[in-house]
């Protein structure tokens, strides 16, 4: 067993598609375990590039690239979802990809995410598609005037996202003409929560317990470990997480958001294939992050069971208050991570502290 460990990690890349803060902190981890990397990203500064073994700046669609790519790379993961599904299905005819296409293909687009959720029999906000101006108003009417608006695909942190509030629809006719729309009711919660699973390769699951998220403009602001929410609704929250994982064929990672609400139903929001900023917190709180964890699946390395040493409170450091960073350097119980991104920009994350208590 522990031969077949090591022969599993000496002399292995792991190919990481995204060269964001998410790549870079599964380079760290695969750093640490004596897995080299090869980051594939557009973007000639891409933070993940100071830890990568081997770079290919690129463009996702060029296929010279990513045969060069995939030369290089043993296994490949992915740290974002919004990469060329035809890109992938290239890289998977000559290697394994992490945690797999099927989720993907969800992921990307909001109303197929809602649709395969919803059928699964999980409870989600009730949903419209959207294919022209007339079917807002006709949803609203369904939805009593209050929902939101959102574009099908390439939306995160907030963007492409309009509340509609009253029956004021945005004035974006042309937008909802030319592009896919989707509209889901808006749910009253009183708690936000994010459980993160880890499917190994037997088919057996890891569940961190769900920690608690705050959101602003559509951005995560905090995360809070453990989630004040009662055991019973805990467990509920896992059972979902891990069904859900296991009808994407996960293998490796998935981040699931969660509503809970005033009579503890559960409503799922979102499903992220990938590490998820909302899971950061198990870097210092715990004996293994969600970082590790994904690279351990990755190369058939045992995952210990979880053991949860603090509570956390873990704080995005967004480009309007980066002044946070100074305070944090004399603080014994913070735990600080700098991006590396080049630029500093409103609304951007450029890092994050876990708060241990």
């Amino acid at each position: 067993m522990k031969n077949n460990v090591i022969k599993n990690i000496t002399n292995k890349t792991l190919g990481i598609l995204g060269g964001g803060q998410l790549g870079k902190m599964i380079a760290v981890e695969a750093s640490r375990l004596g897995i080299k990397t090869c980051i594939f990203d557009p973007n000639e500064n891409a933070p993940a590039f100071q830890n990568a073994n081997i770079i290919v700046n690129s463009d996702y669609n060029n296929k010279k690239a990513l045969k060069k790519f995939v030369k290089y790379s043993d296994k490949v993961t992915y740290e974002f979802e919004n990469i060329p599904l035809e890109s992938l299905n290239f890289l998977e005819k000559n290697s394994q990809i992490f945690p797999g296409i099927k989720a993907l293909k969800y992921s990307q687009d909001r109303l197929l995410e809602k649709e395969f959720i919803s059928n699964l029999g999980i409870t989600v906000a009730p949903f419209y598609q959207i294919k022209k101006y007339l079917n807002v108003k006709d949803a609203l009417e369904k939805l009593k005037g209050n929902a939101i608006l959102k574009t099908r695909k390439f939306g995160y942190d907030g963007k492409g996202q309009h509340i509609i509030k009253k029956y004021r629809i945005p004035n974006i006719k042309d937008n909802i003409e030319k592009n896919k729309y989707i509209i889901e009711g808006i749910i009253k919660f009183k708690k936000e929560i994010s459980v993160i699973v880890i499917i190994k390769k037997d088919g057996s699951a890891v569940c961190y317990e769900p920690s608690e998220n705050k959101h602003a403009s559509g951005i995560l602001r905090e995360s809070l470990f453990p989630a004040e929410i009662s055991k019973k609704t805990k467990n509920r929250a896992k059972a979902i997480a891990v069904k859900l994982a296991r009808s994407l064929n996960i293998i490796g990672i998935i981040a699931i958001e969660m509503f809970v609400d005033k009579s503890d139903e559960i409503i799922l929001n979102e499903v992220a294939p990938r590490p998820h900023n909302s899971g950061h917190w198990t870097m210092d709180a715990c004996n293994v992050s969600q970082f590790e964890a994904l690279v351990r699946v990755i190369f058939d390395m045992p995952i210990p069971h979880i053991k949860y040493y603090h509570n956390c409170k873990m704080i995005n450091i967004l480009g309007e208050n980066y002044n946070v960073i100074e305070k944090s350097l004399y603080k014994k119980n913070h735990k600080l991570y700098i991006y590396g991104k080049d630029e500093i920009k409103e609304g951007r994350k450029l890092g994050h502290i876990n708060i241990l208590s």
